[in-house]
């Protein structure tokens, strides 16, 4: 119960979300009505059952006041998301919204604002295109857009020396994991070449118990299942060396490697996450993608949090599907056209994103409920601003990343690993 996902959950049937795709794409249905057939509310009755009583056992058994608070806090989570899953098979938006605000807070309006400005100064030299569908879909996106925003002090992106402090960090302790020989030139692994390479990954890190699967179903991405231990790669995805490299820093050397080395730390619950570390756990995963990159033009997770800022109506006008999906085909649509796309293929490619984008934006809602969205996505963009602010504050933290799951820019959770003891220590004393 402890590493379900909640959010593993909302999946739905693929010929049903592909039928009201359609119907939304021709007007027919104002929103989509999203089916979620993995819910079993019998099972959530049982999990929420033993998570209370886990919840007294701990209350009543455990001596340590730190770890007992620390465990309340995560099992209130947990029951939370068992709650949250319940909302959305039964259409509750008022509870979805109130218990998806619980897991994962609500979205920063400062960010969201930075986020706005950054994307209306990357459309302005576009307003004076001398390709007139560039021009007008510029001048539409624009139109948009959420205007009246707080004026906000743009986020310091971080600087060349804390780029190569967490670069040289990343390789001091993933060396082994990413050490992938070059191919060929302009070679693209396949997705068996791509299983196997993980899969040594794991091996490297012995990493008992964890598998590498191809997947046949819909998925697009590469992506960890932390309830079965398995890393699934799309049947589909092709991706080049320095992609894959960077997949491999993000999936092993940070979602499962701060799993195993929580689980063999003195404080299991690392391995498990405390509480909301979801934002840390990402802003880590995708500082050593871009560490390894050399440069960051900007945070990661633009587009969620954008949808979710947008949903979410930090702008005074909460939105439904489709007032979501609107701005961000006019977002995607401009992108496509910039690149290259005639306006035909631009439009289709546009609303493929779009649709992608809110289906995930909405994934438990009704579609239909204004301000009602999951806000999961809003940990990439925050956490990863947050985890670059630890390292520009704090460097010495780098060291502790990889003991366990939790988020280096919670103050909470840096008392609770001070107030244990627990550090980078605790890793070398395991590993010999």
């Amino acid at each position: 119960m402890g590493s379900f996902e909640a959010y593993e959950y909302l999946e739905g049937d693929a010929s049903d979300r592909e039928k009201q795709k359609q119907q939304f794409l021709s007007g027919e249905n104002l929103n989509p009505t999203l089916d979620y057939p993995e819910i079993d509310k019998e099972r959530l009755s049982a999990d929420e059952a033993a998570l209370l009583q886990l919840k007294r056992d701990v209350i009543s058994g455990e001596p340590n006041e730190v770890i007992r608070q620390l465990y309340r806090w995560k099992i209130n989570v947990k029951i939370a998301e068992v709650r949250m899953l319940r909302a959305a098979k039964d259409g509750d938006m008022i509870r979805f919204r109130g218990y998806s605000e619980f897991i994962y807070g609500k979205p920063s309006l400062e960010i969201f604002a930075y986020t706005i400005q950054n994307i209306r100064s990357s459309i302005k030299p576009h307003l004076s295109s001398e390709d007139p569908d560039i021009k007008k879909a510029a001048e539409e996106l624009a139109d948009l857009l959420p205007s009246d925003l707080p004026k906000v002090s743009i986020q310091e992106l971080p600087s060349d020396n804390d780029i190569a402090t967490a670069r040289a960090q990343t390789l001091l302790e993933l060396g082994d994991l990413i050490n992938i020989e070059p191919p060929e030139e302009g070679k693209q692994y396949a997705a068996e070449e791509i299983r196997d390479i993980f899969q040594e990954a794991l091996n490297a890190l012995g990493a008992e118990g964890w598998s590498v699967v191809v997947d046949t179903g819909s998925r697009t991405a590469v992506g960890i299942d932390q309830e079965h231990k398995v890393i699934k790669v799309p049947e589909s995805r092709r991706l080049a060396f320095a992609k894959l490299q960077k997949l491999v820093a993000h999936e092993v050397g940070t979602h499962v490697t701060r799993r195993v080395n929580g689980e063999r730390s003195r404080l299991q619950l690392l391995g498990l996450g405390f509480d909301r570390y979801e934002k840390g756990e990402e802003g880590v995963a995708a500082t050593r993608e871009q560490a390894l990159d050399g440069k960051v033009e900007d945070f990661s997770g633009l587009l969620g949090h954008l949808a979710i800022g947008l949903a979410k109506g930090l702008d005074g006008q909460p939105r439904d599907f489709r007032g979501v999906y609107e701005i961000m085909e006019k977002y995607f649509y401009l992108e496509k056209l910039v690149s290259g796309k005639n306006s035909a293929d631009a439009l289709a490619a546009a609303q493929r994103n779009a649709w992608k984008r809110c289906v995930r934006t909405f994934r438990g809602t009704n579609c239909a409920t204004r301000g009602v969205c999951l806000e999961k996505d809003i940990i990439y963009r925050e956490g990863n601003i947050g985890v670059w602010a630890v390292i520009r504050e704090n460097p010495e933290e780098l060291l502790r990343f990889r003991i366990g799951k939790y988020d280096p820019a919670n103050p909470r959770h840096i008392w609770i690993l001070n107030q244990l003891g627990i550090s980078d220590n605790d890793l070398e004393e395991l590993s010999q």
